[in-house]
């Protein structure tokens, strides 16, 4: 799941919560005691601004035992489960679910912006394509998402590397919308010319930690449908803190990394981890690492 796309259907959900403290680490204490753990909203994305850390960070993913993304990227059939979920069904194509004048655009944004690779997007399904336009959107210098780096500095350190979802769990989610649907949203991404600006204010807001200043850059380009919501939000927020609290269960110290349109709301990580005891307390960093 891209982390721009999702965050952008979630904004006018999330914008009605509490505000948060500024910041993406968070402490998870129990009231057990044993070691602390962390909670760490991500964002995927190879743009520079992402990689400015806090200095409380680094020094606590190395401290811990276990590093647990929403998926291990490291995982050899990721990339058949997205394949199996990726693809629309009945043998159709992008160009089934637009009106003429409607495809042209949508055609003319995937040759602009993809070249070659454009028409092998034809038969995928359209929310799969504006999480690719999405990405080539932000672009970035780093050869890796934030989340993928996070990860292989783990096992550089001789972590261990689990995901908290499976990738069937987290792609049957966006089978929440019909491919009608998508569609639309696909064509209003098009339309609009991917947000750059509201992408690039969000990016702006990640590095600053600013979680309400990021879910208000992007309520200014989209909006969720209520089933969806419930899929992409809801259960899967339940989901992860159940699985966060079995985990935690075993004493270890753990080290979330969520996506950060997670954390706050109503049904979000942080008061879904207090509801089940737990003590979780913002990590308010002094500096960033590059100014050590």
């Amino acid at each position: 799941m891209r982390f721009p796309l999702l965050l952008t259907l979630l904004a006018p959900f999330l914008l009605g919560a509490q505000p948060l403290e500024q910041t993406l680490l968070w402490r998870i204490g129990s009231q057990k005691g044993g070691a602390s753990s962390y909670l760490y909203g991500t964002m995927h994305t190879k743009d520079e601004r992402a990689f400015q850390f806090g200095d409380s960070v680094l020094p606590a993913l190395d401290r811990s035992t276990v590093v647990a993304g929403e998926l291990d990227l490291a995982i050899g059939d990721q990339g058949i489960g997205l394949l199996k979920r990726m693809w629309m069904p009945n043998g159709k194509q992008l160009k089934d679910l637009y009106r003429k004048k409607d495809w042209i655009r949508v055609e003319k944004a995937l040759n602009e912006r993809l070249g070659m690779a454009a028409p092998m997007l034809y038969r995928v399904k359209p929310m799969f394509v504006e999480a690719m336009l999405s990405e080539s959107t932000m672009g970035g210098a780093r050869s890796q998402v934030l989340d993928e780096y996070l990860q292989v500095r783990a096992r550089d350190l001789g972590k261990r590397v689990i995901g908290v979802e499976t990738i069937d769990e987290q792609l049957g989610a966006m089978d929440a919308l019909t491919v009608k649907e998508q569609a639309k949203m696909l064509l209003d991404h098009v339309d609009h010319d991917g947000y750059p600006k509201e992408l690039d204010a969000m990016l702006d807001a990640y590095a600053a930690q600013d979680l309400e200043g990021l879910l208000g850059a992007a309520e200014k380009s989209g909006s969720m449908p209520k089933a969806m919501e419930q899929a992409l939000i809801t259960e899967r927020n339940t989901r992860m803190v159940h699985r966060m609290d079995s985990l935690l269960q075993g004493g270890e110290g753990m080290f979330f990394l969520i996506g950060a349109a997670h954390l706050p709301g109503t049904t979000g990580l942080i008061l879904g981890m207090r509801a089940k005891g737990y003590q979780v307390q913002p990590v308010i960093s002094g500096r960033r690492e590059d100014e050590k």
